[in-house]
């Protein structure tokens, strides 16, 4: 039996950014209600249902109060109020952690626009951290059930993800993300009729990455995200790029001591990115 160990609130609070236990597949497909994912998250992080909550709090209070600081400039505003949503829209996130993130772009959005008081479309945060083209694929019947009107699909960082301390076998060859990009945007404009926004992934930190994992059997290169871009735009010419975006700006500040995540001031980035596209092109 592997000994529990003990964990800080800063700790804890890192995890929960990016994990949300109610997408995980298997429990939505054989969902549990809520305070049983709070049990689940305190036996993982050795904590009690109560911390856990209280850490969901604070998470959801700062991203809240980052929507608020981005609404007081005009142009952000401005965008926010010209997003083509209809109060009846449900607008769907697909992606991964830089998705999931309880800080990130999309939960940023869901505030920014809750915030501005105006009849609101429903956004569903579909994100799941570690994911990868195939496992998006796997799951589509979830991205069904959610009935989308719109998609936002962001992918492809954990396509070029390596595993192994010698070897580094990639997660997928580019092969296998420009066919499954493909078959996603067909799934969900034929069977879902809804329109879809490809969004690429966003540059990494090479020295940062060499850094943090240099003791890890998993690892990034820099020049292999730059080609699963290249990948998506391919298979998506209209895609919105991030990666240049992100490459262009410098990534000293944008992305967090992993090299791969964007830290807050990323993600803002990230999200007018996002907005200035979707207002746009409609």
């Amino acid at each position: 039996m592997i000994a529990a160990r003990g964990y800080t609130d800063a700790e804890r609070r890192h995890f929960l950014r990016y994990t949300r236990t109610q997408s995980w597949p298997m429990l939505q497909r054989f969902p549990v209600d809520d305070d049983l994912h709070a049990e689940l998250l305190a036996q993982m992080l050795a904590c009690t249902p109560e911390t856990i909550r209280a850490l969901l709090r604070s998470l959801h209070d700062e991203a809240r109060a980052a929507a608020a600081q981005l609404l007081a400039d005009d142009h952000y505003r401005d965008a926010v109020a010209g997003l083509p949503f209809r109060p009846e829209d449900r607008i769907a996130a697909v992606g991964d952690s830089i998705t999931a993130d309880r800080l990130g772009w999309f939960e940023l959005l869901a505030a920014s626009i809750d915030l501005t008081g105006a009849p609101q479309a429903t956004l569903v945060n579909l994100g799941i951290s570690g994911n990868t083209t195939a496992d998006v694929l796997e799951r589509f019947d979830l991205v069904e059930a959610v009935r989308p009107t719109r998609v936002l699909l962001m992918l492809g960082t954990n396509d070029a993800r390596a595993h192994g301390r010698t070897g580094r076998y990639r997660m997928a060859t580019t092969e296998e993300t420009g066919r499954n990009l493909r078959a996603l945007v067909d799934l969900i404009t034929r069977d879902l009729n809804a329109p879809v926004t490809i969004i690429t992934p966003p540059a990494v930190n090479q020295g940062r990455i060499d850094s943090f994992f240099s003791d890890a059997p998993l690892h990034w290169q820099a020049t292999a995200v730059a080609e699963v871009a290249g990948v998506v735009h391919q298979a998506a010419p209209d895609a919105l790029d991030l990666h240049d975006a992100i490459s262009a700006h410098g990534t000293d500040d944008l992305l967090e001591s992993d090299g791969v995540h964007p830290t807050p001031a990323g993600q803002r980035l990230i999200l007018a990115r996002i907005v200035d596209h979707l207002r746009t092109v409609g």
